[in-house]
């Protein structure tokens, strides 16, 4: 069952056994005290997805003109993609479901098309775009997903 946190996740399963640890309460209650800076940037993402893909593209336009004006859809179709999910994961506080859910998939799939570098310097633009259009702690909750996108892709 798919809940807004992970430990409730995994203890959903085995209820009827199990209480919560004091370690998982704690990690509850950090999730409490900041889902309202993830929930902003939820909502963020969510609203500014089309101009901060536009904008990325634009910026790796410059560096790589050959594939955007092969891959243009493509690369808004993926670029929107990590952003929906990034979002999701922010407002989850879950790293592992970004990387489960999205980077694993996206990764093979930009390594069979050979663009990894390519898509690799996209995120860091998207990142740039980000930390322009979006406040400083909305963008710092992003930027580890960010890094992770890069980082997935380079170590292909």
């Amino acid at each position: 069952m798919l809940t807004m946190h992970r430990i409730l996740d995994e203890k959903a399963n085995d209820i009827g056994n199990v209480y919560l640890t004091d370690s998982d309460l704690l990690s509850l209650e950090r999730f409490a005290n900041n889902f309202s800076v993830r929930l902003k940037t939820y909502n963020l993402l969510r609203d500014c997805s089309d101009e901060i893909t536009m904008r990325s593209l634009r910026l790796l336009a410059q560096q790589y003109p050959e594939l955007i004006q092969k891959q243009l859809q493509r690369c808004k179709y993926d670029m929107s993609n990590v952003i929906r999910y990034m979002s999701l994961s922010i407002l989850r506080d879950d790293e592992l479901f970004f990387r489960e859910t999205l980077m694993d998939w996206l990764t093979n799939i930009i390594n069979s098309y050979q663009v990894t570098k390519e898509c690799s310097t996209a995120y860091r633009l998207m990142q740039s775009v980000i930390d322009e259009m979006l406040p400083a702690e909305c963008a710092a909750l992003i930027k580890p997903y960010s890094e992770m996108s890069k980082s997935s892709l380079l170590n292909v």
